[in-house]
C-alpha cells in the first residue's frame, strides 16, 4: 500500500476520531467501524472556509431579551403580588373567596420569584451560543458531480485548511501523474 501525501485527524465534530488522508490519486476517510475511498478523479472541486453560524447569534440575542424581561418583571410582580394578598387579608373575613383570591395572588408571587433564576438560566444559555457562534466551525467541503460531502470541525483549523489547500494541488496535477 502507498504513503499518504498528507492525513487530517478530526479531534471534534462529527467524525471526531475519523481520518482523511490524501494519496495520489484519492482521499480515504477511515472512521470507526468504517472506511470510505473517493478517487480524485470523482471529486470536482474541495472548498475550506471558517464560518459562524448567525442562527447562534440571533438566539443568544433572543435569549438575552427574554432574560432581560424576565428579569424586569420579576420585581414589581412580587411586590404586586405581595402587595395584593396584604389588601386581601386586611379585608378578608371568612368567605371561601378571600381564601382563593389569597392562595392566587401567593402562588403569582411564587411564580414571580422563579422568574430570577429562569432568567439566569436563560443569561448563562445565551452565553454558551454566544461561545459556540464565536468559536465558529472550520468546514471542508468536497465537491462531487451531484453532491458535496462536508466536514467539520470546531474552531479556526489550519491544518483542515493545509489539508484542502494538499487536495486541491492534487486536483489540479495533471491527470497523467495519478497513478493507480
Amino acid at each position: 500500500m502507498s504513503q499518504s501525501l498528507t492525513e487530517f485527524e478530526f479531534a471534534s465534530g462529527a467524525q471526531r476520531g475519523s481520518r482523511l488522508m490524501l494519496f495520489a490519486n484519492r482521499l480515504v476517510l477511515h472512521g470507526g467501524d468504517a472506511m470510505e475511498t473517493v478517487p480524485l478523479a470523482q471529486l470536482a472541486s474541495v472548498r475550506v472556509a471558517f464560518e459562524r453560524d448567525s442562527r447562534k447569534l440571533n438566539w443568544a440575542i433572543v435569549l438575552l431579551a427574554a432574560a432581560l424581561v424576565l428579569a424586569l418583571v420579576s420585581g414589581p410582580l412580587q411586590n404586586g403580588a405581595a402587595a395584593l394578598v396584604a389588601g386581601v387579608k386586611e379585608q378578608a373575613g371568612r368567605e371561601s373567596l378571600d381564601a382563593v383570591l389569597i392562595s392566587s395572588f401567593s402562588a403569582l408571587g411564587a411564580l414571580a420569584r422563579l422568574l430570577a433564576p429562569v432568567a439566569a438560566a436563560l443569561t448563562v444559555l445565551a452565553a454558551v451560543l454566544l461561545a459556540f457562534f464565536w468559536f465558529g466551525m472550520t468546514t471542508l467541503a468536497l465537491s462531487f458531480a451531484v453532491t458535496e460531502r462536508e466536514f467539520s470541525v470546531r474552531g479556526r483549523n489550519q491544518l483542515l485548511f493545509q489539508f484542502a489547500e494538499a487536495v486541491a494541488e492534487q486536483l489540479a496535477a495533471p491527470a497523467a501523474g495519478r497513478g493507480p
